[in-house]
């Protein structure tokens, strides 16, 4: 049985919680219909990793703590797209409309995509103020980490705004792509020309491998037939595969007796699924060349989402 005098002191507690708690949700109903949505500029440096995943940024005060990759100054526009209330703590969860230029390399040409950038603001809130349901003071702690506006208009008429505008793509990108995709081109017809001698040259050797014994053709033939009609990918496939794929040893006939004969059988299996691999190839693969790209053909850059 509970004490009287422990009874007591529960309720009281329970009683002194429930009030935060009513606060807390107050708050939070508040600062999410106000903000989520909103348009701000930020009044402190901020990063992002530029990914597709939200990057943190702790702030207190106008101290930010950040691992982001890339870095943007004081009066970024963003827009807020969600707002988490925590005890001591409110999240702005952004999203900056303008984009910022990547470069990868690939072989010899260095080519470029547009990224977008969200980032989260994790803003430290005395607990008080979020406890006593204060919204000008959670408000006025969020204001001199961004200033909010209701429109992007309004937030690009606003004297922070820092202006950033995307890096622009060098001068004549259009033909760095067009040659980036003759050059891709180039080097899938090399790969594909090689695997094509490579076929060549292990199917002429298996002329010289091929035996009489019965042991020998019983595995090649019993290997040769199941692949027959095997669909071995296509293109994808063919270049994905090795003569090297198949060399596992195979299940073994019951009546096979004598590890003579067995190492017979085997070797006239693996000779099989090689010589079935590599008229596949040299049959399909011909198919598989790259037509060169045309000399007018325009190529749009493509953003990366």
């Amino acid at each position: 049985m509970t004490h009287p005098v422990s009874r007591v002191w529960l309720l009281a507690v329970v009683a002194a919680l429930v009030p935060s708690a009513a606060a807390f949700a107050g708050v939070d109903r508040s600062v999410e219909s106000r903000w989520r949505g909103a348009w701000v500029v930020t009044r402190v440096a901020v990063q992002s990793d530029c990914a597709g995943v939200h990057t943190d940024n702790a702030v207190s005060g106008t101290l930010v703590n950040s691992r982001g990759r890339f870095g943007f100054r004081a009066g970024e526009i963003a827009r807020v797209d969600k707002v988490d209330v925590h005890r001591s703590r409110i999240d702005l969860i952004l999203s900056l409309p303008e984009p910022i230029l990547l470069s990868t390399q690939d072989g010899p040409f260095t080519l470029y995509n547009e990224a977008r950038c969200p980032l989260e603001l994790d803003i430290d809130v005395p607990k008080d103020r979020i406890a006593h349901d204060n919204l000008n003071a959670v408000e006025a702690v969020l204001l001199q980490v961004v200033d909010r506006f209701n429109t992007m208009e309004e937030a690009q008429r606003s004297s922070l705004w820092n202006h950033r505008k995307r890096d622009p793509y060098p001068a004549d990108y259009d033909r760095t792509l067009a040659d980036h995709q003759a050059w891709k081109a180039q080097q899938a017809n090399a790969g594909i020309k090689d695997r094509i001698d490579r076929a060549l040259e292990e199917t002429s050797r298996l002329a010289d491998r091929v035996t009489s014994d019965r042991d020998y053709l019983a595995g090649f033939a019993a290997r040769s037939e199941k692949l027959k009609g095997t669909d071995l990918g296509g293109c994808r496939g063919l270049m994905a595969l090795d003569f090297s794929s198949f060399a596992a040893t195979p299940p073994l006939p019951s009546t096979m007796t004598g590890s003579d004969a067995r190492q017979r059988w085997v070797r006239g299996y693996q000779d099989g699924q090689k010589l079935i691999f590599g008229l596949e190839s040299i049959r399909g693969l011909p198919a598989c060349f790259v037509p060169a790209p045309q000399e007018e053909t325009a190529v749009r850059r493509q953003p990366l989402h």
